[in-house]
This record gives structure tokens, sequence and C-alpha cells, in this order.
């Protein structure tokens, strides 16, 4: 009679573990909650064995096999489709699995929050342990209302960020981004991962830092130290490190927009989430244009938009907040 309480609390994760779901399914769970539901399934092909190490394993799964029998049959009786009967079958034994997970390892996505930053305007989130997020218009981040006792841990999901690390020798302070894990102990940097750039730029002010990449599985970290950047091409993985001036990365702190030997389609990109318009080209040929420039956050669209098209040779139209070139 004890494990009922057990199976009923492993049930009432059910809301916690679709949570889990959805954001796999976007692509905005973290590498190690990705890892672990993959291992669910890969498990379920494999006789429903969980690695976890739990009490009395044998017992919990015989309780499984019985309650799942009983769906079953129960399902049977108002005619449900076997696909429905076996998906309900599969999302019991996982939401028992989750409970686990979650207890063993602290994790409970109902705790975490995301926050996004409207168009046209920055935010400054302070996390639990006092590190801080100055994150940049259009940027959206993962992170825990409280850091469990093992791992700091926040997802860049969309945009850029600038982290100031509260120094911690016991729990490395991870910022993870589609295609990027960057780990740190204490320390300024800055990290831009707009989806629309196909690549992760991450710099650092102050201190040291180590980046991965996560797209081919490379497991030897790129080592940073101030005035240096490394670029990661999301799609295949390839690293490039560069000494650079650090604090141009963080200009948009400070309003301005410092662009150097950017494409024209990243430079539209951020004047999009900056003034919220939408930037268009005729042709694909001009998105490739390199451009270098200095303005402030104060300068008119019209003006930047102006200079744009003078240094390269281009006309644009305005209609409707949608500007093209």
């Amino acid at each position: 009679m004890s494990d009922v309480p057990q199976l009923k609390s492993a049930l009432m994760k059910e809301k916690d573990f679709k949570n889990l779901l959805d954001l796999y399914l976007k692509g905005e769970c973290t590498v190690d909650e990705k890892q672990y539901l993959e291992s669910i399934f890969d498990q379920l092909s494999t006789e429903g064995e969980f690695d976890e190490k739990i009490v009395d394993k044998e017992a919990v799964m015989q309780r499984l096999k019985e309650r799942i029998d009983l769906q079953i049959r129960r399902e049977r009786l108002i005619r449900l489709p076997v696909i429905l009967r076996v998906a309900a079958a599969i999302f019991l034994i996982a939401s028992v699995a989750a409970f686990f997970y979650y207890k063993s390892n602290r994790i409970d996505p109902a705790q975490y929050v995301i926050t996004t930053v409207p168009k046209g305007q920055k935010m400054k989130l302070t996390l639990s342990d006092g590190s801080t997020a100055m994150l940049n218009a259009g940027s959206r981040i993962r992170y825990p209302e409280k850091f469990n006792l093992d791992t700091r841990s926040v997802t860049l999901l969309e945009g850029e960020a600038f982290f100031d690390v509260k120094h911690n020798d016991e729990k490395p302070f991870v910022v993870e981004t589609p295609g990027t894990q960057t780990e740190v102990l204490g320390t300024a940097f800055n990290v831009q991962a707009y989806k629309e750039f196909k690549e992760v730029k991450v710099t650092v002010i102050r201190g040291k830092v180590a980046v991965k990449e996560a797209v081919s599985g490379g497991q030897t970290p790129v080592l940073l130290l101030p005035d240096e950047q490394v670029t990661v091409n999301t799609a295949t993985g390839y690293q490039a490190k560069t000494h650079i001036n650090a604090n141009e990365s963080i200009g948009w702190i400070q309003g301005k927009f410092l662009f150097r030997n950017e494409t024209l389609m990243n430079v539209a990109l951020i004047l999009q989430n900056s003034y919220n318009v939408k930037i268009e080209f005729k042709k694909e040929a001009t998105k490739e244009i390199r451009f270098t420039a200095n303005f402030d956050s104060t300068d008119s669209l019209e003006k930047i938009l102006f200079a744009i098209a003078k240094a390269n040779g281009l006309t644009y139209s305005i209609k409707d907040k949608i500007v093209l070139f």
C-alpha cells in the first residue's frame, strides 16, 4: 500500500512531462533534458527497462504493467484505435519514468520561467544566485526560478544576452543555445544566438569561459579569455576563434549599433528587432553584402536605412512598416 501514493505522485507529474515534451518538440529543452527524453524512448523499445536506479524497481514495473493493462482494457470498451491505446500506455510509462527522473535529479519544468523581450526593448534579469542577464530586443531565455544544488543552467532560446556571473567554484554556470554550451565559474561574457544568423557568437569581457559546440557531438571545448570570441556554425558545428575588442560586442547595452563586416541580412535582423519593422530584399545577393558602420539607437530608422543604401548603391522603400531593398 505504501507504493500507491508514489504512483499517484508519478501520475500527477503528467502535466510537467507534457510541458517537457512541448519544449523538446519546439527545440527549447536543455541538452540534458533532450538526452533524457531520447533515452526514455530508447528504453521503451527495449522492453521498458529504465536506467534510473530507483528503490524496488521490479515492484514499480509490475504495478506499471498492471495499470497499463487496466487502461488498455478500459479503452477497448470504448473502441479507441489501437494507436491511441498504445500511445496511452507509452505515455503512462514515460510519465512515471519522468517522476523518478525529476525526483532523483531535482529537475521540475514547472519551476522554469521563459522570458521574452519585446521588440524595441531591453530587459535585465537577476537570477537566483545573484548573477545577471541583460537581454537584447527580441530575445527569449529559459531559466529556473531557483538553481538546484549541483548546477546553474539557463537556455538562451533566441537573441542576445550579456551575462555577469557570480563566482562559485562548486557550481558551474552553463548557458545553452541551439548549437552551443558555454560553461563558466564566474565571469562576464556576451552570447549572440539569433536563429536566423545560423551561427552563435560567444565573446568574453572578463574571466574565462569554455564553449562546446553541440552539433557534431564534439567534446573538446574552446577556451576563451578576455577580448576573444568564438563563432560556431549551428548547421555544421564549425568553430572559428578570433581576437576582437570585446567591448564592441556589448555596445548594444549602451544603445550602440556596431556593425563590423556584417551581412546586410544580419544587419536587417538586428534593425527589425530594435525598430519593430520587417526588412525584405528583392535579390538574394543583396543579403550577402558586407557592411561596416556605427549608429546610435537614438538615430532614426530612416537615417540608418539611408546610410546603408548610400554605402552600397541600393534603393529602398517603406510601406506599412515593411522596408524593401
